[in-house]
C-alpha cells in the first residue's frame, strides 16, 4: 500500500530541491488547480471566502495569473527545441512577475514582499535577455545541427 505525502511535506521537500522560487511557481500552481477542482466538484470555499475577502481576491487573481501562464507556454513546436525552449521560458517567467505582483498587492510578510520585488527585477531581466537570444540568429554550430540533413 503505498502512502501519498501530503501537499505541504511534498512542496517542502521541492522548495529544499528546485529552489524558492520554483517552489513559489509550484505553490500557484497547486493552489490553482485545488482551487479549480474544488469549484468543478462543488467544494468552494464559500465560508473562507466570506471570513477573508482578501484570500479569495488572492486565490482568484494567482489562478488566472497560472492560467494565463499555461495558455502562453503551450507554444507550436518550431523543429528547434532552443528556440521553443526560450519561446516557452518567457511566459513562465512572465507569470512568476505577475505571481510576485499579486502578493506584493495581497500579502503582509514583508520578507515575502521583498523576495516578490527581487523576482520581477530578476526575471524582468531573465525575460529581457532571452528576446535577445531569441531576435539573434542561430550561431554557425547549432545552424547546422538544426538542419533535417544533420
Amino acid at each position: 500500500m503505498t502512502h501519498r505525502a501530503k501537499p505541504v511535506v511534498a512542496l517542502a521537500a521541492a522548495g529544499a530541491a528546485m529552489g524558492v522560487v520554483a517552489a513559489l511557481l509550484l505553490w500557484a500552481a497547486v493552489s490553482a488547480r485545488t482551487e479549480s477542482t474544488a469549484a468543478v466538484h462543488g467544494h468552494g470555499h464559500a465560508m473562507a471566502s466570506a471570513a477573508d475577502p482578501a484570500a479569495s481576491g488572492f486565490q482568484s487573481e494567482m489562478a488566472a495569473v497560472t492560467a494565463r501562464m499555461h495558455d502562453a507556454m503551450a507554444v507550436a513546436p518550431s523543429g528547434d527545441v532552443d528556440r521553443d525552449f526560450i519561446r516557452m521560458m518567457i511566459p513562465h517567467h512572465q507569470g512568476a512577475i505577475d505571481m510576485a505582483r499579486v502578493l506584493l498587492t495581497h500579502g503582509h510578510d514583508e520578507r515575502l514582499k521583498r523576495l516578490a520585488q527581487s523576482i520581477i527585477v530578476e526575471q524582468g531581466q531573465e525575460i529581457a535577455y532571452m528576446r535577445t537570444l531569441l531576435a539573434a540568429p542561430l550561431p554557425a554550430t547549432c545552424a547546422a545541427q538544426s538542419r533535417p540533413d544533420h
